[in-house]
């Protein structure tokens, strides 16, 4: 009978447990619920204003969506490039090394590009003396380029008339032996 008794505690204690688990699932499942519905909303919205937010900023500020993206075309139009032909010097400290460097220029419009033509001489001695310093390990590093270019685009600046007649100098090629 005391068996009975506890079989039947333990049924009860069942039941009661089984009643009170019942509203905690059913609110922990409403409440992921709303989690899911409230991180596609976000979500949602998110990916709209990635994909349609230029436009409809556009639209309430006033302002065409294509004008930035025009002004910024403008600026990175290339002007004309003067190759020059490859500059061929022996390496500082060694004798035996030479290096072997192309490089174009470019000029802010067809008469820069024209008086450029003329001063061909004058833009090579500039060049070669700023190249027959550099040694070896400073041609190869790439990270040294940079420098290498604002070096020689300081030293030409003087040769073109006008602040703005020379736009930039590239390095299209370099071979060292």
């Amino acid at each position: 009978m005391a068996e009975e008794r506890r079989d039947a505690a333990d049924v009860a204690e069942m039941e009661q447990m089984e009643g009170q688990e019942q509203p905690v699932k059913k609110k922990g499942k409403f409440k992921l619920i709303l989690i899911v519905v409230f991180v596609l909303i976000i979500a949602g919205g998110a990916g709209g204003y990635f994909v349609f937010g230029k436009n409809i900023m556009a639209k309430y500020l006033g302002k065409q969506p294509g004008a930035a993206q025009a002004a910024a075309v403008k600026k990175e139009v290339v002007g004309p490039i003067l190759q020059l032909d490859p500059f061929v010097f022996n390496l500082t400290g060694n004798q035996s090394r030479y290096a072997k460097v192309t490089l174009g220029i470019e000029v802010k419009d067809v008469k820069a590009m024209e008086e450029a033509k003329k001063m061909i001489p004058v833009i090579r001695d500039r060049i070669l003396s700023i190249f027959g310093t550099k040694a070896a390990e400073v041609l190869m590093d790439v990270n040294q380029r940079e420098t290498i270019k604002k070096e020689v685009h300081t030293s030409l600046k003087g040769v073109f008339p006008g602040e703005d007649g020379l736009k930039a100098v590239y390095i299209t090629d370099i071979i060292i032996q």
